[in-house]
């Protein structure tokens, strides 16, 4: 009796898990699938640089209403919402934020566009690096902080009079290892520190050649 509740549990479970996993992917809610502003909906997935099939998902989302997508009004939303998406300020947003670009800017505008996007993506590798080094540097000063620790601790033992010389020996082994991997970590720290005084250089660099074009971040 027990196996069949628990049996039933599991199985309620599983039921209730796949409903919000379905609730979480769902691209629309049911009020919007009803209120039906295939419009206004086609116009921000354009505003978001989203490709066109994004309205097989928008379908999907809205079967269980029975409500089906004008796709003719979805399609001159979506061309209204591109039209500002494909922008060169809006290209350098995109490319700074690390987005990948979907190729949904029309010919006549993309080029202006991808323009922006290459000076973003300069932009964001910079940053990109200046985070990375900032994370090394605090990840090295960390490790050497712990092996100052750890070396005090064996320093410590160290004083103990009833070591056998065996034991001496090996505490002493612990301590040059310890040492040594401090000074590993130090000099990590100073390559680290230098490559944020690099990568904060070509931020600013960035930064003052780009501004007057699409305003500081």
């Amino acid at each position: 009796m027990r196996v069949h509740a628990m049996r039933s549990l599991i199985a309620g479970s599983f039921v209730i898990l796949a409903g919000l996993t379905l609730a979480a992917c769902a691209t629309l809610s049911k009020q919007q699938c009803l209120q039906g502003d295939w419009r206004a909906i086609g116009y921000n997935d354009g505003a978001d640089g989203r490709l066109m099939s994004r309205i097989d998902d928008h379908a999907k989302a809205c079967q269980k209403t029975g409500v089906t997508p004008d796709m003719s009004l979805y399609a001159l939303g979506r061309e209204q919402g591109l039209m500002r998406y494909c922008t060169e300020a809006n290209g350098f947003r995109v490319g700074r934020d690390g987005h990948a670009y979907k190729g949904v800017c029309p010919p006549p505008v993309e080029p202006e566009f991808l323009g922006g996007y290459a000076d973003g993506e300069r932009v964001h590798a910079a940053e990109s690096r200046l985070a990375s080094a900032r994370s090394d540097l605090d990840s090295a000063d960390a490790r050497a902080d712990r092996r100052a620790r750890q070396a005090d601790g064996v320093e410590d033992e160290l004083r103990n009079p009833k070591l056998t010389e065996e034991q001496t020996r090996e505490l002493r082994d612990r301590l040059h290892r310890l040492r040594r991997e401090r000074r590993e970590a130090i000099e990590d720290g100073r390559r680290a520190a230098d490559a944020i005084r690099d990568a904060e250089r070509e931020v600013d660099d960035l930064k003052a050649r780009f501004a007057p074009r699409y305003g500081w971040w």
